[in-house]
């Protein structure tokens, strides 16, 4: 299964084989971004059933500009994972791969950036999300690589130039809260980082 978020909104690419499908099921033959955004103004959740998942995404990609960015879940010795808070939401720390940069270097980078937070050490690869969203009358579908990182520093500087307004070290129950005050991808990345192996 592929999922793109809108927001709080998911479309879902599904092999067309599935028993039993979550949300109001689309067409393959009619998927438009047009189509998708207007179907969003009366449901949370679209599937769209397909042959090939890949390949369906990838058509319905095109409508879009294709970005890649790599963010990181970092927590501290005392078992704490670092949060920002940004245009009315808790976020993670993220940003666009530069050119010539991997995921992994654009992660650190990017987390420090908008942190503050020095000495990174990478602890695992987490999976990737996938949303879409429109800036300046321009359509992107960003592609966001994540990591799980580790820190012994512990202070914090927010990136004002980004919107950033908090970073917080929280713990478990203060992550649960933030949560509800999130993004679909980011509470994915969230449940996925507390269940790795």
């Amino acid at each position: 299964m592929i999922t793109v978020y809108f927001t709080d909104c998911a479309l879902r690419f599904v092999p067309a084989d599935t028993p039993s499908v979550e949300g109001q099921v689309i067409p393959e033959s009619e998927l438009t971004r047009a189509k998708v955004i207007n179907f969003f103004q009366k449901y949370n959740t679209l599937t769209v059933l397909c042959a090939d998942c890949s390949a369906a995404f990838s058509r319905f990609a095109t409508e879009f500009v294709y970005v890649e960015a790599a963010g990181g879940v970092v927590e501290n010795e005392r078992g704490q994972v670092l949060l920002i808070f940004r245009r009315g939401r808790w976020d993670l720390p993220k940003g666009h791969i530069e050119a010539g940069e991997d995921a992994l270097t654009a992660a650190i980078r990017e987390t420090e950036e908008e942190t503050g937070v020095k000495g990174l050490k990478f602890v695992a690869p987490l999976s990737n999300t996938l949303h879409a969203y429109n800036v300046y009358g321009k359509w992107e579908i960003k592609r966001t690589y994540w990591f799980a990182f580790s820190t012994t520093h512990s202070a914090t500087t927010p990136q004002t130039e980004e919107d950033i307004v908090a970073v917080k070290w929280c713990d478990k129950a203060e992550v649960e809260r933030c949560m509800t005050e999130s993004y679909p991808t980011i509470r994915e990345t969230i449940y996925e980082y507390q269940h790795r192996g």
